[in-house]
């Protein structure tokens, strides 16, 4: 019995050993997680890429894309050329045809005292074509128009413009007109004729894609007769006829501004033209304004239509026994094509 006690006890103690030795190895296991110890990873193979280096990550500069330069130049030759369409524009060898048709309220007055005959109270000196020889005070008078471009800012304009007007009539005043008296009460039989023309050259210094500005200068012939004759008399003092030739110089200005483009690509404009005649002893004006809409067609034509005012006036002062004086104004339509 003394033998086996001892032995017991060692036993025991190798038990409580053990038992301490354990808690003292898990005590020590949870120290080392909650200090970040991490023995176990020692066991853990490394891999190549633990070993780089954590970076931050750098951005890349921002680069815009820009096309080729032929894709460029093409990209704004189309442009351009959209652009320049929106006023229709006469291109190097193209024309421009157009007609109009005024709605004149005419009006002139002369004086024309021939072969000596003096002044006489019963007469006026100066006769008014419509109260005096009864021409009548309105008329739709025609012109044409033909316009041709040789350089792309250079024109060749050509314009004619005839007109003939009848009238006469009963009671009307007396006066003196050339070698005639006609006295109150005759039954008179009267004419105005007229050959206005012009030709000249026409530079635009402003061609933008809604704007154009134009210099002009031209020549101007006008061919003018009035003639008044008394109603069943022949030649001689029942007749009279006054002749009126002018060569003229014509310079202005005219100027086309863009108003509005529909959704179809028509256009509408405000077109004014200015000009100024002189020499040859005269002066004269042409003056119009008016909108203009136009139509684009293909291959590059276009027609329009043109409304607006004209007032068309000129002067000559021979001597103080001969001068004429006429006006034309009022209302116009104009048609044309570009081509």
């Amino acid at each position: 019995m003394k033998i086996k006690r001892p032995r017991m006890l060692l036993v025991c103690l190798c038990l409580f050993t053990m038992l301490f030795t354990a808690n003292a190895l898990a005590w020590n296991f949870i120290q080392a997680a909650a200090t970040n110890d991490a023995r176990e990873n020692l066991l853990v193979p490394i891999s190549p890429q633990a070993t780089r280096a954590i970076t931050k990550v750098k951005p890349q500069p921002i680069v815009k894309c820009r096309p080729p330069m032929g894709f460029q130049q093409s990209a704004q030759a189309l442009m351009s050329q959209s652009q320049e369409s929106l006023l229709p524009t006469l291109k190097p060898r193209g024309w421009e045809l157009d007609t109009q048709a005024l709605f004149a309220r005419t009006k002139g007055k002369a004086i024309y005292m021939n072969n000596g005959y003096a002044y006489n109270a019963m007469y006026q000196p100066q006769v008014d074509f419509n109260t005096a020889m009864g021409i009548p005070d309105h008329a739709v008078v025609g012109s044409f128009t033909a316009k041709y471009r040789f350089r792309p800012n250079w024109s060749l304009r050509y314009s004619i413009l005839p007109t003939m007007i009848q009238g006469g009539g009963s009671g009307l005043s007396g006066f003196q007109f050339g070698t005639w008296n006609a006295t109150t009460g005759q039954n008179l039989k009267s004419k105005w004729e007229r050959l206005y023309q012009q030709i000249g050259l026409v530079y635009d210094p402003i061609r933008t894609p809604t704007s154009r500005v134009g210099i002009f200068a031209e020549y101007v012939r006008i061919n003018e007769r009035i003639s008044v004759l008394q109603q069943g008399a022949g030649a001689g003092t029942g007749n009279a006829i006054f002749d009126n030739d002018l060569n003229m110089a014509m310079v202005g200005v005219e100027l086309e501004k863009l108003l509005k483009v529909t959704r179809y690509s028509n256009t509408l404009s405000l077109e004014c033209k200015a000009g100024v005649a002189f020499c040859d002893d005269a002066f004269g004006s042409d003056l119009s304004t008016g909108l203009k809409y136009s139509v684009p067609l293909n291959n590059g034509r276009s027609g329009f239509l043109k409304g607006g005012y004209r007032y068309l006036t000129y002067k000559k002062n021979y001597s103080d026994v001969k001068m004429i004086d006429t006006a034309m104004d009022g209302g116009f339509l104009e048609m044309g094509f570009i081509f």
